[in-house]
């Protein structure tokens, strides 16, 4: 016969391990779908008149053609090299919108330097670039 005193201990060890297997169970399915608000992009610009320029940075649905799903226009600085660090969705209140990420769906982001409209390059992002955060 077993002692009621170990049988409570092991029912709250059960118990214990339940709850704790259950929270990091729910931790980790929400984590894989969570879209940062901003997201930190870097790039390179030759030739450009100045260190300091404007670059608008849309979200598309298509590789090619189609309205942007979401747009902004940032100053970025660019280093002796030319290259530039941003963060995506840091001049909107609310960072990128979540909603343009929820169908899984891979979106292209188009990046265009104000001065010169008619180069426009799209790079495609998708949720494995999410998890990577």
């Amino acid at each position: 016969m077993t002692n009621p005193s170990m049988r409570s201990y092991s029912f709250a060890l059960a118990l214990l391990a339940l709850i704790l297997s259950s929270f990091a169970s729910s931790q980790t399915s929400s984590s894989a779908t969570t879209v940062p608000a901003m997201v930190k992009f870097s790039g390179a610009v030759q030739g450009a008149p100045s260190r300091i320029l404007g670059v608008t940075f849309a979200l598309y649905k298509d590789q090619q053609g189609g309205a942007p799903l979401w747009l902004e226009t940032q100053s970025v600085n660019l280093d002796s090299t030319g290259h530039y660090t941003v963060q995506l969705g840091s001049t909107q209140p609310n960072g990128l919108p979540k909603e343009l990420f929820t169908s899984g769906e891979a979106r292209w982001l188009g990046i265009n330097r104000c001065e010169c409209r008619h180069r426009h390059f799209r790079f495609c992002l998708s949720a494995a670039h999410w998890r990577r955060q």
